[in-house]
C-alpha cells in the first residue's frame, strides 16, 4: 500500500511540474521575445547614430561622382551685425551621383533650376551673420544640400561645395 502512495505522490509532483514547466514558457516566451525585439531595435538606432553621414558618398567611386558647377559667383546678403551689411561672395557646385536611378532623368534639370538653387543659397546665408556663417559653413551646406534634394526629390545630388568663399562688407 505505502508503493502504491509513494507512486502516486511521485506522478502527481511529475504533472505538477509538467504544468509549472507549460506555465512557465506561455508566460516567459512572450516577455522574452519581446524583450529580444526591444534589445535589437535599440542596436539598429545606435548602429545608425554610429554611421557617418557621409557614408553614403564614401560607398560612390570617384568615378561615379560627377561635379556640375554654376559658372555664375553668387552675391549672398547675410544677417546684419551692427549698422553695416555683409555679404558671402562664392561659386556653388554640386557633386552628382552618376550611378543613381534618378540621375539620367534627372540630370538635364539641373540647368534650368540653377536660379532656384542660388536662391536657396542665398535665403540659408541670410540666416546668419557674418562671423555665424564662418563658423556654420559645413551647417549651411548641409542644409543647402536637403533643401536642393528636396526641390529635386531625389537624392542623386550628394555634396554641395562652396568654392573661393569670401566674406565681406
Amino acid at each position: 500500500m505505502k508503493k502504491n502512495i509513494l507512486t502516486i505522490i511521485i506522478l502527481a509532483m511529475c504533472l505538477i511540474n509538467i504544468v509549472l514547466s507549460a506555465v512557465l514558457i506561455f508566460v516567459m516566451v512572450p516577455t522574452a521575445n519581446k524583450s529580444i525585439t526591444l534589445i535589437n531595435k535599440v542596436a539598429q538606432i545606435i548602429d545608425l547614430e554610429l554611421e557617418s553621414p557621409d557614408n553614403g558618398m564614401a560607398n560612390i567611386g570617384v568615378s561615379d561622382i560627377e561635379t556640375y558647377l554654376i559658372d555664375e559667383r553668387l552675391t549672398c546678403l547675410l544677417s546684419k551685425s551692427g549698422d553695416t551689411d555683409h555679404y558671402a561672395v562664392l561659386y556653388l557646385s554640386l557633386s552628382l551621383n552618376k550611378t543613381h536611378d534618378d540621375y539620367t532623368e534627372l540630370k538635364d534639370y539641373i540647368s534650368q533650376y540653377e536660379n532656384n538653387m542660388k536662391e536657396i543659397v542665398g535665403d540659408e546665408f541670410s540666416k546668419y551673420t557674418i562671423d555665424e556663417a564662418r563658423v556654420m559653413k559645413d551647417k549651411i551646406k548641409d542644409q543647402v544640400l536637403i533643401r536642393i534634394q528636396e526641390l529635386f526629390q531625389s537624392d542623386f545630388i550628394i555634396n554641395v561645395s562652396f568654392g573661393n568663399i569670401m566674406f565681406g562688407q
